[in-house]
């Protein structure tokens, strides 16, 4: 974050690195980032997407412009340690297989290195019962912690001893450049009250989004009970619709006995016994 008018706003930054290995010189685009919480995969899965549809320009010796995909290596700084971590630092490089047999190739393919990637996981907390080795990329690590054990994070950390490693050594007193000026050590403390303000406003919305899902499930359990009570009441109807056109085929068949046997001479007592109909409706026959 920086300040702008006194208020602290974010700003996102391209990595571009040039690498020199074995007499040969290659640039690459460097995907980083650090998350503090679990489960950021869709996050750095949409940043990825963005990474590999970016094109870098460059000038032939013509002078034409051109421009061109870089192979891209990505970098996880993560404030927690995902449960099947037991080591952290643990990279993950493409291995080129042959299809027919299954056999490692012993090749490099431009085509391959930019539609895949090497990724670095580095665990500012180490994965529990770890055991420091001394290693050089343990002690850089060992920097992005932002606590001590049984403290609270803070912007400004207190180092538990100078680390013994000169490139982590030479980072540490870079870093601590910044608490001795008033203005980075003004904008530290922005930033926390920033961050303090942004944790209770994601507070916020999650509850907000909470109550929503609430009302929403109950809003269809609602529709779903009227929509039910509307089916049971469309069959009641229909039944008692059938009932009463049964009801009235089976008087018209009554009614049409009655005068079949009226026609007969049967007495009209007689016929009320056969067919149920009442004196008076024989009369109307």
């Amino acid at each position: 974050p920086l300040l702008k008018d006194g208020n602290p706003f974010y700003t996102r930054f391209d990595f571009k690195a040039i690498v020199e290995a074995d007499g040969r010189t290659e640039e690459v685009l460097i995907e980083l980032q650090k998350y503090r919480s679990p489960d950021p995969v869709g996050r750095f899965r949409t940043y990825l997407g963005e990474s590999y549809m970016k094109e870098e320009a460059y000038t032939e010796p013509d002078g034409t412009r051109k421009r061109t995909s870089l192979p891209l290596i990505a970098v996880y700084i993560l404030g927690y340690s995902p449960a099947e971590f037991r080591v952290p630092h643990v990279v993950a490089r493409p291995v080129l297989y042959d299809g027919i047999d299954g056999s490692v190739l012993e090749m490099e393919s431009r085509t391959v290195g930019l539609l895949t990637h090497t990724s670095h996981f580095l665990l500012a907390v180490p994965p529990a019962g770890y055991v420091w080795r001394g290693s050089r990329q343990e002690a850089v690590l060992r920097l992005f912690r932002q606590k001590l054990d049984s403290e609270e994070s803070n912007t400004i950390y207190e180092l538990e001893e100078d680390p013994q490693d000169e490139v982590a050594r030479e980072l540490a007193a870079y870093l601590n450049l910044g608490t001795r000026q008033e203005d980075i050590v003004r904008r530290l403390k922005a930033e926390e009250e920033y961050y303090a303000s942004v944790v209770e406003l994601e507070a916020a919305l999650e509850e907000s989004k909470r109550r929503e899902e609430e009302e929403r499930r109950q809003r269809e359990e609602s529709e779903r009970r009227e929509a039910e009570a509307s089916r049971r009441e469309a069959e009641e109807r229909r039944q008692r619709e059938e009932s009463e056109r049964r009801e009235a085929d089976s008087r018209r068949r009554m009614v049409e006995v009655a005068r079949m046997l009226k026609g007969m001479g049967v007495s009209p007592e007689e016929i009320s016994r056969t067919t149920g109909l009442a004196p008076e409706e024989l009369a109307g026959l």
